[in-house]
């Protein structure tokens, strides 16, 4: 179970890397879910570092709802602006 410990690590890594703040949100969901596994899975499990590590998972799927209903709403408006929808 070691290995979740890397991965996250490395997703971490990975996400200083992207420039939309999409995907730096998956790659913090990713990274985030591992490290809960990993800390759970702990022949003496750090829940207090699962339970902050969930919080963080929720917080990111929560902005990640935002940013896809704002860039949902500006396309809208740029479909608008256009005129290419009445």
């Amino acid at each position: 179970m070691d290995a979740m410990l890397y991965i996250a690590n490395a997703l971490n890594l990975l996400s200083y890397f992207v420039r939309d703040i999409l995907h730096l949100r998956v790659f913090t969901i990713a990274s985030v879910t591992c490290l809960a596994l990993y800390f759970a899975s702990r022949p003496e499990p750090l829940m207090e570092v699962v339970y902050w590590n969930l919080f963080f998972l929720l917080l990111n799927m929560l902005q990640i709802g935002r940013v896809l209903r704002l860039r949902r709403r500006l396309n809208h408006e740029r479909i608008r602006a256009l005129g290419l929808r009445q």
